[in-house]
């Protein structure tokens, strides 16, 4: 778990010590985390924030906290902080969460909820922190708080911080005994401890005194802070603190605290009061002095630092004291703020907040910097968050910054706008078509050669401009072209490919285009007819596109047509065709760094080696698919391993063993989403395995999240028939079979029936006990020999499985899985174990959760046990 540090010399000790002597508040939360939820609702100035981190501080469990604000409203911003935070738990729960995306149904909800159960200690106590939930407004996040309070995060207790009650129906929550709410009337000072507070700090006052000022206080600890402050100056007041307790909280805000500061760190606090994220980092860079900086320690009853965070928080009302005073800065001053403060979430990879910065500072040049950074395929939420931004942006932008054009067009793109984004595209064409050969001239500059404040506004010459707005559209146009096939049945996304290469020019800003790495779904065939010849037509357009894409951004789509090429020989069940062609786009996609071909050319040879029945092979590949997991650069490696690891155990009749997202409910976004779709793709293969027969053909005949690929539909309608067959309804079966049949005869498909195995032979002995139900008896017969030899290979293979793994007898382990038990045993953490085996952190993570697996144990005494049991342990 990562605290930060902690700086005791910036806390106010009375009040400090004050919230962690309180054994009832103490008493009261102890209690409070044993249940999944804790809504902590009072006004502002309770000590609501104040005593939950003294105790949190206390009790030891790992803890994630989560500041909130205005701007968390906005999906995009809130996933960042949210998976951001998560590291504090785990990097590869945090890298999960930000590979799924922000959650916008019940399906993806339960995937991501799935990913603590999959990766956390059961036994373990984790707590995650919601602060000023109030801000949080009727929109897609409180939707997403509101799930979370339906179904709770397993081993974590969540903590709600807020000023109003939340709309999340806490109610029902206490009704079921799974929300303990803490209100202001107990977090009041009783007078006993407003006594003690003065004590602590020094205030003489007599029991009068105190009756008083708690009577009119009502043990509000903000008013008893002003107070203290008010009374230590002036033995006068001490006389009548009823006197100094009455005057105007701002006042008394501007009179004990503002005014008794330095003139500088007044005017940077209000500068602070300007930006949400106070890192560390960020208020030293803005201080430029450290000596202001410790000065700050002098009100740190009004500006704490929080551990979890290794950032400072400004109290709610000494905040709406400094934002009233903004006014007082220059706006170049402001502009300055913003910009410092842009760049702090740019290099820390806070993109919504720096785009937000950025928006204010008037750095358009930089936000379309950060657009670049996104995936070809950018999120539906993202994309419209960034569109917003775009379309604020001043009329004179697009006379400034070449690609701002064509990156607003991929926003449309992100948000399903193919439409509108294809129209604007054409247009910019139309208005800068010039001959794709002229010279460009050596004067000016691009919008990616520009620095932050005055190049990125440059214009370059004209012939530059247009060029780079050419390459740009003439880009976005091949993906929108490619992204649609499916639906248009058009493979000309390889002509504009190739008249974007012609734009390019390295010298004239065309280079900056920062995506590397295409986005792809299951399949790397986005064809979506069954038309014969079509498959080898988008094969070839991929052979000719790939040239140019490759040469304007540095390796793109290397691999992929020979991926294809591989994929069409597996599903016509040409083993050692498709071996070779996946053989050889690995390969390409390896040495361009094209981290999704590569997955899936590994996938692909896995199930070419479970078709060969080749158990020692597939161990092999997923020891392939693993490794990409220590390379930072995939975004998408933990999410894309889980799938082809769900893949493998519904294959083995393992249902058990599938990430336990996957076994969550089907993706149902109405905007494409390549890596749901992937997921979709297994998670029909495990509810199959599971016997969930309705649910699989509730969401196959649904259309909803269907795949719009050929390959997709095809593996959708052999499932629907296997469904039926087992469910004894043979009319349906054997109808949705002919279906199938139909789809797959043009282009002599037979890889989806011949992996259900037995199951397929059983249902094509049936087809033909029927008379073939319209299906000829000669495909029928080949697809159930078949069948048969691939159920006699993936018999051996799960034999072997099982062997190895000592299913039925004891468990056998990698040279690897024991190394790391004999540490375990040793007892050494997972930190140490890594140093000592020279692995990375989620590596070791994901050994012990095999192991955990392997050995059925539910925690480290269960596996010290049962490898003991075992003699697993020397």
């Amino acid at each position: 778990m990562k605290t930060g540090i902690y700086h005791n010399e910036r806390i106010f000790l009375p009040e400090r010590r004050l919230h962690l002597e309180r054994p009832r508040i103490k008493r009261l939360l102890e209690n409070a985390v044993k249940s999944p939820y804790v809504a902590v609702i009072a006004g502002s100035g309770y000590g609501k924030t104040q005593a939950v981190y003294s105790f949190l501080r206390e009790y030891g469990a790992p803890t994630a906290w989560i500041q909130l604000s205005e701007r968390d409203n906005s999906p995009m911003r809130f996933w960042e902080s949210f998976s951001r935070t998560m590291e504090l738990y785990s990097e590869r729960v945090a890298a999960r969460m930000r590979a799924l995306g922000f959650p916008e149904t019940d399906g993806q909800f339960a995937e991501v909820a799935a990913i603590p159960e999959d990766e956390l200690s059961p036994d373990e106590k984790h707590v995650l922190v919601f602060d000023d939930f109030h801000l949080i407004e009727d929109g897609p996040v409180l939707q997403f708080m509101k799930r979370a309070a339906q179904a709770p995060f397993p081993n974590i207790t969540m903590i709600l911080i807020s000023r109003a009650n939340p709309d999340i129906n806490l109610v029902g929550l206490l009704s079921k005994g799974l929300l303990v709410h803490i209100n202001e009337d107990e977090l009041r000072f009783t007078e006993d401890e407003t006594a003690r507070y003065f004590q602590l700090a020094g205030i003489p006052l007599s029991s009068q005194g105190v009756s008083d000022i708690y009577g009119d206080t009502a043990g509000w600890a903000f008013a008893l802070n002003l107070v203290g402050l008010s009374l230590k100056k002036s033995a006068a007041r001490q006389r009548d603190a009823r006197v100094a307790m009455k005057l105007n909280v701002f006042s008394m805000i501007e009179n004990e605290v503002f005014l008794a500061i330095s003139e500088e760190l007044r005017r940077f606090l209000i500068q602070l009061s300007l930006i949400d994220r106070l890192s560390t980092d960020l208020v030293a860079e803005l201080a430029g002095d450290e000596a202001l900086v410790g000065e700050m320690g002098k009100i740190s009853a009004f500006i704490r630092y929080d551990i979890y965070l290794n950032a400072y928080h400004i109290h709610h009302l000494f905040l709406d004291y400094l934002r009233q005073k903004q006014g007082a800065l220059a706006e170049d001053e402001k502009r300055g703020v913003y910009l410092a403060a842009a760049r702090w979430c740019e290099r820390n990879d806070y993109k919504a907040d720096a785009v937000a910065y950025y928006h204010k500072a008037g750095e358009y040049g930089a936000i379309v910097r950060i657009t670049r950074l996104f995936p070809m395929q950018i999120p539906f939420e993202q994309a419209r968050f960034l569109l917003g931004v775009y379309d604020g942006a001043p009329a004179d932008v697009l006379e400034r910054i070449a690609s701002y054009h064509y990156q607003r067009a991929r926003l449309l793109i992100g948000i399903g706008r193919y439409g509108d984004a294809a129209a604007e595209l054409e247009s910019l064409v139309g208005r800068h078509s010039a001959p794709p050969g002229a010279k460009a001239s050596d004067s000016g500059a691009s919008d990616s050669e520009a620095s932050d404040s005055e190049a990125s506004d440059s214009k370059a010459s004209d012939s530059d401009f247009s060029r780079q707005i050419l390459c740009g559209a003439y880009l976005e146009l091949s993906f929108i072209g490619y992204l649609t096939l499916p639906d248009t049945d058009r493979c000309d996304f390889d002509a504009l490919m190739e008249k974007a290469g012609e734009c390019y020019r390295p010298d004239s800003g065309c280079e900056d285009f920062a995506y590397t790495d295409v986005s792809l779904d299951a399949w790397a065939s986005r064809v979506g007819t069954a038309r014969k010849g079509a498959m080898e037509e988008y094969i070839e357009a991929l052979a000719r596109a790939i040239p140019h894409a490759s040469k304007i951004l540095d390796g793109f789509m290397s691999g992929l047509d020979d991926l294809a090429r591989g994929e069409l020989q597996l599903y016509k069940g040409n083993l050692k065709d498709a071996e070779a062609f996946a053989g050889q786009a690995l390969r390409e996609a390896s040495a361009r760094r094209q981290h999704e071909v590569q997955n899936r050319s590994l996938f692909c040879l896995m199930r070419v080696a479970a078709a060969q029945g080749n158990f020692a092979r597939i161990q092999e590949l997923l020891e392939a698919l693993e490794a990409q997991l220590e390379d930072d650069e995939y975004a998408l490696r933990f999410t894309s391993c889980d799938i082809a690891r769900g893949w493998y155990y519904a294959l083995l009749g393992q249902p058990g063993m599938v990430p336990g997202w996957l076994k969550s409910e089907f993706s149902h976004e109405s905007i494409g989403n390549f890596i749901a779709g992937f997921g979709n793709f297994v998670k029909t293969k495990f509810y199959y395995a599971d016997k969930r027969y309705y649910e699989l053909l509730s969401f196959i005949e649904s259309g909803r999240g269907a795949d719009s690929a050929l390959f997709g539909k095809l593996e959708a309608k052999v499932l629907e028939a296997a469904c039926h067959h087992r469910l004894k309804d043979a009319g349906a079966a054997l109808a949705a079979l002919k279906e199938a049949y139909e789809l797959a005869l043009s282009n002599e498909l037979v890889m989806p029936f011949v992996e259900l195995g037995k199951d397929m032979r059983t249902l094509t002995a049936a087809a033909m006990r029927d008379g073939g139900c319209g299906i000829p008896r000669q495909w029928l017969e080949m697809i159930n020999r078949k069948a048969a030899t691939y159920a006699k290979r993936l018999t051996g293979v799960v034999l072997e499985y099982k062997k190895a793994n000592r299913i039925g007898g004891g468990a056998r382990l990698s040279a690897r899985e024991t190394d790391v038990l004999n540490d375990l045993y040793r007892g050494l953490s997972r930190s140490e174990i890594a140093a000592n085996r020279d692995l990375s952190i989620n590596t070791v993570k994901m050994v012990l959760n095999t192991i955990y697996a392997k050995l059925d144990a539910d925690n480290i005494a269960d596996v010290i046990r049962t490898a003991l049991e075992q003699k697993l342990i020397p």
